[in-house]
């Protein structure tokens, strides 16, 4: 039986198909609502580990405030603030988070939580200013909240208080 060009073309479509929705199962197997880590209400153990991640690329120890974020359990803050969001949007806003730990796996072979201090950055500032608004809008979204939790963390928030002579914390 010999295919025409129109079943042939079908058919890999039908693959194609086939492949998108396999893809999408693994999506939702594996990043939509997983269960919540020991100490978290809505956060599973990678997204907790992404936003240790993200926060200490972020906010990096410096002379001037000799804290990494990453050191500051900013995981709880950004765990606690996903209890204002509506369900659907807090399940998203969990699946985006293990989107962006994944995608420098297609540029360096790693997730962002596997990468060197140094590779994290580099990577947070592409995204920073990547040409797709998404991208952007989701890690100023990331940072806004690290930021606050970082800026306000009872370990930092006195540097802060001293520069800005006001009642800083939380």
């Amino acid at each position: 039986m010999a295919l025409s060009r129109r079943q042939i073309l079908a058919l890999g479509s039908m693959s194609a198909l086939v492949g998108g929705l396999g893809g999408a199962a693994v999506v939702t197997s594996r990043w939509w609502n997983p269960p919540a880590a020991g100490g978290f209400a809505y956060l599973a153990a990678t997204e907790a580990a992404f936003i240790r991640a993200l926060a200490g690329a972020a906010f990096p120890a410096t002379a001037d405030i000799p804290h990494s974020a990453a050191d500051l359990d900013l995981d709880h803050f950004f765990d606690a603030a996903l209890r204002h969001l509506p369900p659907d949007q807090r399940k998203l806003a969990r699946v985006g988070l293990h989107a962006l730990d994944a995608l420098p796996m297609a540029t360096t072979g790693s997730s962002f939580v596997a990468l060197s201090g140094a590779q994290q950055a580099q990577v947070l500032e592409a995204w920073r200013t990547h040409a797709r608004p998404e991208l952007r809008q989701a890690t100023s979204s990331l940072l806004v909240v690290s930021g606050m939790g970082f800026c306000t963390h009872p370990t930092v928030a006195p540097f802060f208080q001293a520069w800005h002579r006001c009642g800083y914390g939380r």
